[in-house]
């Protein structure tokens, strides 16, 4: 089904564009500018923003790869249930 391809695209979209920008946010942002660390010195930042970092990764991770195995898998072939009634009957 093609819904099934479009959903799956979709969750993999949100998933990439999530995982980006946490890594720029969380990690390379308070890198590049020390203004970004507010009232917090860098350990207090580093020991928030590091786990933070690792759940969300995890949780988009985890978001990604259903997408893109939605994206690869084909659609399930259609039932044909005259056909297994009619393997039926014979067998009895």
């Amino acid at each position: 089904m093609a819904n099934d391809k479009i959903i799956g695209g979709i969750m993999a979209s949100i998933g990439l564009v999530g995982i980006i920008y946490e890594l720029y946010y969380l990690i390379i942002s308070p890198l590049v500018d020390n203004d970004v660390l507010g009232t917090l010195n860098a350990r207090q930042w580093w020991a928030v923003a590091i786990p933070l970092f690792l759940f969300s990764f995890g949780v988009l991770g985890i978001i990604l790869w259903i997408g893109v195995t939605m994206i690869k898998t084909p659609p399930p072939e259609a039932w044909d249930f005259d056909e297994e009634a009619e393997d039926e009957e014979i067998a009895s």
